[in-house]
């Protein structure tokens, strides 16, 4: 079977449908001819015979185009799995680096301004020893929703690890970066979260790195991000921290 799976796998469902038609018309088409050769008794014997194997040709053909769309669909699924978070149904880690990496490569590339938020669920792990790992995972998933409500179309957004999100904002200034941190912190900390008639206080510390020239990699930048985060936690969470500023080559605007 699994040797089967992996010749399906090297041909598209649309290859093996169109295998499996001319399959059944082949065999149509032989059932046809040899009652109409054989003639009398024997013609219909033999068209019997094979009009028995044509039939046998489109239950197998049908076999085969489930086969291959069941193959089709369980690759979709691999590939969504391996990019997606199973909690919250955003963009993991790997994933996100990747296309950081492309929106990183432009910016340097083009001297446009990008920013890096990463954003912690304050005492996360305090709310799943107190009320339970259902009741973390369904704060997360509403701090995800209200993270979300504040961006623009073009901003990715993804669960970095653990109780952090991350963001990466293009063409967004230091102060515009400062400034989308901000409305991310407020709109999080806007309500108080119900949990089986407990209200949960939701909140969230940011740190913000900025794209510029002293950078060497995405991981510098991420570094970068790490550190202002740590920063946000250590002056009591609930707020936004920064990377250094520092100014970009030819006299550019300076940059987180």
């Amino acid at each position: 079977m699994s040797g089967l799976v992996k010749v399906l796998e090297r041909r598209s469902t649309r290859f093996w449908a169109g295998a499996a038609i001319a399959i059944a018309i082949g065999s149509v088409a032989a059932a046809t001819g040899m009652g109409l050769l054989a003639g009398g008794r024997a013609g219909l014997v033999a068209l019997s015979v094979a009009l028995f194997f044509a039939l046998a040709g489109l239950v197998l053909a049908g076999m085969v185009i489930r086969l291959a769309r069941i193959v089709a669909d369980t690759r979709a699924s691999q590939v969504l799995h391996a990019v997606d978070d199973h909690l919250t149904g955003l963009s993991n880690r790997r994933h996100f680096l990747e296309l950081v990496e492309r929106e990183f490569a432009r910016c340097r590339r083009y001297g446009d301004d990008g920013a890096l938020l990463l954003i912690d669920a304050d005492h996360l792990r305090r709310i799943n020893e107190h009320l339970g790992q259902l009741c973390g995972d369904a704060l997360l998933l509403e701090v995800t929703k209200r993270v979300g409500t504040t961006l623009r179309q073009p901003d990715l957004l993804a669960r970095f690890g653990g109780a952090e999100l991350a963001v990466f904002l293009p063409n967004t200034d230091p102060l515009g970066a400062l400034d989308a941190a901000e409305r991310i912190r407020q709109q999080v900390a806007s309500a108080p979260y119900t949990w089986q008639q407990t209200h949960v206080v939701a909140t969230v510390s940011i740190g913000v790195a900025t794209v510029h020239q002293g950078q060497l990699s995405v991981d510098t930048m991420v570094h970068e991000a790490e550190q202002a985060l740590e920063a946000a936690k250590e002056a009591g969470r609930n707020c936004v921290r920064t990377g250094p500023i520092k100014p970009r080559k030819n006299g550019e605007r300076v940059s987180t």
